[in-house]
């Protein structure tokens, strides 16, 4: 007998959906296209645990007979494409016909439908086995729901991230789908709370301002020939948004993506602004037909379409420099008085006019050798036993700064803001906040999540300054949103994400008690030589080295 057999179909079904549904997102999309092909003009998500236990998306499309409804969970059965010919030309969001089946083999599924009111048709489908069908009277459109999902393939479902992730995913998914459709009415509840609701917009410029409504846009568009783009800049958020749609259809493409994300830095390699773009293109000239899940592309002259986004938003990029500048979601208060520098960590004046004792210390400090000064205002020039050494201030900070954060076994000490400070964030980054609040109070970063997607913070850690409390969390959670660092855990992350944006900056000038205290500071470190990420501190330059270069030595 030979080796090669046929699978059965719950098996090809199984593997279809490890293509196509990786997560709960990936079935909130799929079903989300699907009803927008229908022609819907209204969306309803609605999810439970994450979409972990229940996902339902429920719309007012055209809706399908009962006929239709057990084909539509065959694979391969779409009303989208009839032969080849029709994929070079795609203008529908849907055309593989592996959805609904994928989903169904890893999950139990109801299908409700009707094209008419009072016309409609149930199908239940346990994991790949369709268990009946029925009539039921429903209003015209479509309602499916996923419970259970990957409940039988435990594999999969522990791959799974905490609920706030999987929720954000959702919500940067909606948002992005949201902004290719403004027509088209958007709901999300999770657990019965209503996260995301946006109505028809006449254009994504209003819908944009629905999303994000205290942002500040500045629109820019571009033609050359059939190519037609529409773009929005605004001042960078933590979540560092970069939202790409291509004939409506939102991707993730690494090519479009990194071109895009290497322009929106600066030489600095800054994040200069958050972006969502929309480009219209020829259907003959770009193929939808790459990965399964439909979030990658290939375009007939890939050169031609980065050139063109490339120009476009240098260009951009370059007007609003010389206009006046972006004000940022959440307006900075007014200006505080300088205050000193603050380097002794732990061991500084303790605040509220506490009076302060020096630590009693088991044996003196380790010394970094004498100061001489400063220069450029950057680094600390230290004469050592072996050399000349140049200390970077700012490096140095961090570390000092880092070990602190994380040298108490129990919650870092904080200090209370006297008037808590509040910040409007968009839905994604409000679920990080509120995925990591726990995290982040550990670290003495203590936010209430509020309503309507804002947050009130209402201490920080004892060794930051007060004054730089929205600035941290927007830096913290933006760091966040780039994902989990590997061998590093996420209270290491987020003490160096603080440390790194709370210390002295290069060009600062210190005195001599400040460069000085902050030196002893980094001699009782335990990694006086590298900053939390891995740079030196400082540099060493050999007196034989000096004499040598100097002539004094042959």
């Amino acid at each position: 007998m030979g080796k090669i057999r046929l699978l059965p179909d719950a098996v090809v079904n199984q593997i279809a959906a490890g293509e196509v549904v990786e997560r709960p997102a990936s079935v909130v999309k799929e079903l989300v296209e699907n009803a927008l092909d229908a022609q819907a003009e209204r969306v309803v998500v609605r999810l439970a645990a994450g979409g972990r236990d229940l996902i339902q998306v429920e719309d007012d499309g055209c809706g399908m007979d009962a006929e239709d409804a057990m084909l539509a969970l065959e694979r391969h059965a779409t009303s989208k494409i009839r032969d080849a010919q029709d994929l070079q030309h795609l203008t529908t969001l849907g055309f593989r016909g592996e959805a609904l089946p994928s989903i169904a083999a890893v999950s139990q599924l109801t299908l409700e439908t009707a094209p008419a009111p009072g016309e409609g048709t149930r199908v239940r489908v346990s994991f790949g086995r369709v268990l009946g069908q029925e009539p039921c009277g429903r209003p015209r459109g479509t309602t499916v729901t996923v419970e259970k999902l990957f409940a039988r393939t435990p594999a999969r479902r522990k791959f799974l991230r905490s609920e706030p992730t999987e929720l954000r995913h959702v919500v940067e998914y909606l948002q992005s789908l949201a902004f290719a459709y403004p027509q088209v009415a958007v709901t999300l509840f999770h657990g019965g709370r209503r996260l995301v609701h946006l109505l028809p917009a006449p254009n994504r410029e209003v819908r944009l301002r629905q999303m994000l409504p205290e942002a500040s846009l500045t629109p820019f568009s571009a033609q050359r020939g059939a190519y037609t783009l529409e773009g929005y800049l605004m001042p960078p958020t933590p979540a560092r948004q970069l939202v790409v749609v291509v004939n409506r259809r939102s991707l993730k493409d690494r090519l479009l993506s990194g071109t895009l994300a290497r322009l929106l830095r600066s030489t600095h390699g800054e994040w200069q602004a958050d972006l969502f773009l929309h480009l219209q293109l020829p259907t003959e000239e770009v193929d939808f037909n790459v990965h399964p899940s439909k979030t990658e592309v290939r375009f007939v002259n890939p050169g031609a379409v980065t050139a063109f986004l490339a120009e476009a938003l240098t260009d951009a990029l370059a007007a609003g420099r010389r206009a006046p500048r972006l004000t940022l979601a959440t307006p900075p208060g007014p200006p505080l008085p300088q205050q000193p520098l603050q380097f002794a960590v732990g061991e500084g004046p303790p605040p509220h006019g506490q009076p302060w004792e020096p630590p009693v210390t088991a044996a003196p400090p380790k010394s970094w050798g004498r100061y001489l000064g400063q220069y450029r205002h950057t680094y600390l020039l230290v004469e050592r036993e072996d050399g000349l050494a140049l200390v970077d201030q700012h490096v140095a900070h961090e570390r000092v700064l880092f070990e602190q954060l994380l040298r108490e076994d129990g919650p870092t000490p904080r200090q209370a803001l006297l008037l808590p400070e509040v910040v409007t964030v968009n839905p994604a980054v409000f679920l990080l906040v509120v995925e990591h609040v726990a995290e982040l109070a550990q670290l003495g970063l203590e936010v209430e999540p509020l309503s309507g997607h804002t947050l009130r913070i209402t201490s920080l850690p004892a060794a930051i300054p007060a004054s730089q409390a929205p600035e941290l969390l927007k830096g913290v959670l933006e760091d966040l949103a780039q994902g989990p660092n590997p061998g590093r855990s996420l209270r290491e992350q987020v003490a160096a994400s603080l440390a790194c944006r709370a210390a002295v900056q290069k060009n600062t000038p210190l005195t001599a008690l400040e460069a000085q205290r902050l030196l002893d500071d980094l001699a009782r470190c335990q990694d006086p030589h590298r900053c939390p990420h891995g740079r030196p501190i400082a540099l060493t330059v050999a007196h034989g080295e000096i004499e040598r270069r100097i002539g004094r030595k042959g």
